[in-house]
């Protein structure tokens, strides 16, 4: 292959270059006789065709919709050019084709999926014949599209696939059977150099029928295993699990079928890079088959998605011992690119039983049981029961509600006032969504807010959630109001576009909105974080971290992070009057805060007690259900005026006792 062929076709269409004599314009046409010559992208897409001499926007396939796109496959994971014999309407082509790979790049490293394929195409016409006849002495040579109108003497042609497309026949002068041992060769030999490559494609192009056969059993084996682990895939797997669950197979033993899920891969492919992620998913294959039977058989389903067909006698003794073996291996530190690398294992098990012997049921309880083991923190394994389906679909019966809910309105905002301890005065609002289903009732966040993150619908919510707050914040003069940010917001990059588009539709000065992060957040890629932060920052909103304390790594945080706040977990409130280390914990923190000049908030307090002792310690700001529970927006204002009267009432109070 030249290497200006693959630096002008590959990728995309030089057509300056390709029309150019001597290239693949008419050229191809007028001195070779190839009527159709295509340039074929990955993905099925023509993006050049040359159609007796003249390009044209024509597709490939509604040109040879037959065997043209089983050509192409074959093709693809062939050194050499392939051929085969199509027919297009009421011709048939020889048809010749390879990828374009410049002699620089080994082939064996290129997936066939991403090759550009370079197609040439010779009309079986009359005039091709009548040339063919006069030079072997051959009468009357045709073409018939069935065997009966064959003379006495014919060839049959056939595709790659052994499927029958016509004849070619002549009359053939007697004595026949000595000229037919005579013609045959050289006619057969005649055909094959039509299907060879012009000189600016490839020296030459050689087919026999050892390499069809290694062609094809090599198609086979790609059809039936994982191209990069060189596992079985789900095709050939659900074929293995189909025949362990026949009762001719099955005898004794008892079928488990285990579902794998990498913990932490896609961390792996974000950071590293998919060539990472593919060495990475490599070494977990060879880890896998190292821990099961020879009998088992180990899958690649897709992505980081692995499957176990395990054939025991002492079930399900004998799956929960693999199980525990695979999650101690894939626990095991990995070296990929020169880096260590720690992952874990998700697994779900399901054992056949006599009354439902099914594989597509035991491949779907097998699913339910690791989704309930990512549930269950990870690098661990479940069993199914028949009630995690059960709980499975009202799950699911849950989030078609919540998608609703988003569309319907269904959502309302709900604010907790922040009382300022010095001045003893309203400081801020924090915004707090709640659902109100219409038959469900109020729904608990602690069960939405997760399957909203899970299934990525917090971004909708939280966009709506913030315009809302930001919106309703107008009503209350002066009053900063926060909203919390989830880690699934975090993670996009244009939350900085949103809140800078929120708050100027809403009219709401920057200052005044507060957006509250967990120490999760900034956990896993710290550096994108700080980017976004800092570009919030900018924009001249507060951020404050929530839940302060309940991480591991607070204080380098604090430090790192443009925080303007910090607000304490409402555990150590609780545990003031129990434990003196939670009230040393507090301590700490609010002197923390003050020696960073940072406002410090407690969350949670229930008593006058607690809050008492915040403000001895010097702390800034508290909220709870001392002051009050959260509202919605009418009775907050409410709350608002009567504490602020409250407030006038008791200064004068004091003015006057003075």
């Amino acid at each position: 292959m030249r290497p200006d062929v693959y630096e002008h076709l590959h990728d995309g269409i030089d057509l300056g270059w390709a029309v150019t004599e001597g290239n693949v314009g008419a050229n191809i046409h007028n001195d070779l006789g190839y009527e159709l010559v295509f340039v074929v992208a990955p993905g099925d897409k023509t993006i050049y065709a040359l159609i007796d001499g003249v390009p044209t926007r024509a597709d490939a396939f509604d040109v040879m919709p037959r065997g043209l796109r089983d050509l192409l496959h074959v093709a693809a994971i062939q050194p050499h050019p392939t051929t085969s014999l199509i027919k297009s309407g009421k011709d048939i082509y020889v048809v010749a084709a390879n990828g374009i790979v410049p002699p620089s790049i080994d082939r064996a490293r290129i997936n066939p999926r991403e090759l550009t394929m370079l197609v040439f195409a010779k009309r079986l016409d009359q005039k091709f014949l009548d040339d063919m006849g006069h030079d072997y002495l051959l009468n009357d040579l045709s073409i018939s599209l069935n065997s009966e109108n064959a003379k006495d003497a014919f060839i049959p042609l056939m595709t790659q696939n052994r499927v029958y497309l016509g004849t070619i026949s002549w009359s053939a002068p007697r004595p026949g059977d000595q000229l037919l041992n005579f013609v045959i060769p050289p006619l057969a030999i005649a055909l094959l150099i039509l299907a060879a490559f012009s000189a600016l494609v490839v020296r030459n192009a050689r087919r026999s029928s050892s390499a069809l056969e290694a062609s094809a059993s090599r198609v086979t084996h790609l059809a039936h295993h994982d191209a990069l682990t060189g596992l079985p895939n789900r095709i050939l797997f659900r074929e293995h699990l189909d025949s362990a669950l026949s009762p001719t197979v099955l005898g004794s033993a008892e079928v488990a079928v285990i579902c794998l899920d990498l913990d932490s891969f896609k961390e792996v492919n974000d950071s590293l890079g998919h060539a990472a992620g593919d060495q990475l998913l490599q070494q977990v294959s060879q880890r896998l088959q190292a821990c099961v039977s020879y009998n088992d058989t180990v899958a690649r389903l897709g992505g980081d998605e692995f499957a176990v067909i395990q054939i025991g006698a002492n079930q399900p003794h004998d799956a929960e011992e693999l199980s525990r073996r695979l999650i101690e291996s894939i626990r095991t530190a990995f070296v990929v690119e020169d880096q260590t690398l720690h992952i874990g294992v998700s697994i779900g098990i399901a054992l056949a039983d006599a009354t439902d012997r099914t594989a597509d049921r035991l491949l779907k309880n097998a699913d339910i049981a690791l989704y309930r083991a990512k549930q269950g923190g990870r690098a661990t394994y479940r069993i199914f029961e028949a009630q995690m389906d059960a709980e499975l679909q009202e799950r699911r019966a849950l989030e078609y509600d919540l998608r609703q809910a988003v569309l319907r309105n269904e959502l309302e905002l709900h604010y907790q006032p922040l009382i300022d301890l010095e001045l003893h005065a309203v400081a801020a609002v924090e915004a707090l969504v709640r659902w109100r289903h219409p038959r469900r009732g109020l729904v608990s966040p602690s069960d939405f807010i997760p399957m909203a993150e899970e299934t990525g619908l917090i971004v909708a919510i939280g966009e709506w959630v913030l315009e809302t707050a930001c919106r309703e914040a107008l009503k209350w003069d002066r009053l900063r109001i926060a909203v919390n940010l989830s880690p699934v917001q975090l993670k996009n990059h244009e939350l900085v576009e949103t809140v800078r588009q929120v708050l100027q539709r809403t009219g709401l000065e920057p200052e005044r909105l507060e957006l509250e992060v967990t120490e999760s957040i900034l956990i896993n890629d710290t550096d994108a974080a700080l980017e976004i932060l800092n570009g919030l920052k900018a924009l001249g909103v507060k951020i404050a971290m929530d839940d302060f304390g309940t991480g591991y790594s607070s204080l380098g945080y604090l430090n790192s992070f443009p925080f303007d706040k910090i607000k304490i977990d409402r555990s150590f409130i609780g545990d003031l009057s129990d434990t003196e280390k939670s009230g040393a914990i507090v301590k700490s923190v609010i002197g923390l805060g003050q020696s960073l000049k940072m406002v410090t908030t407690a969350e949670g307090v229930e008593t006058s007690e607690q809050a008492a002792f915040l403000r001895e310690q010097g702390c800034d700001q508290v909220q709870g259900f001392y002051f009050s529970k959260p509202v919605g927006a009418a009775e907050l204002s409410a709350f608002i005026s009567s504490w602020n009267a409250r407030s006038i009432l008791e200064k004068m109070h004091t003015d006057a006792a003075a």
